[in-house]
């Protein structure tokens, strides 16, 4: 009996000894690397970069115009909101009127912030 279990350990070991050194042959294989790309023509660089310039030029008016617009509306509404400010006495509360206002040049004046960082 005894005689048996060393055949069969002995053969387990075998086994799981070849199994193991082909699972590190494989792992130790060297790996194939890909063709580099073909180098691209100097004429198609040249094609998409003056397309991108002539994007961003066109963002960039669309920007300033949006921007130009924001400031001509905020500059009416500060005026708006300096007229009714004066008409009240410093002495009085400020209506929700005036609250409105300076919520609202605080929302253009932050859409004018960014903007003007792009």
């Amino acid at each position: 009996m005894q005689e048996a279990r060393r055949d069969f350990l002995k053969a387990l070991g075998a086994s799981s000894a070849l199994a193991m050194c082909g699972a590190m042959a494989t792992a130790q294989r060297k790996r194939s690397y890909p063709e580099p790309p073909a180098p691209a023509e100097q004429g198609d660089a040249n094609a998409s970069s003056s397309s991108a310039q002539s994007a961003q030029r066109a963002q960039l008016k669309l920007n300033e115009k949006e921007f130009r617009e924001l400031l001509a509306s905020l500059y009416d509404q500060v005026s708006e909101l300096k007229r009714d400010v004066e008409g009240n006495w410093t002495s009085q509360v400020f209506s929700v009127r005036v609250y409105k206002q300076t919520s609202e040049i605080e929302r253009l004046a932050k859409k004018l912030r960014s903007l003007s960082k792009i």
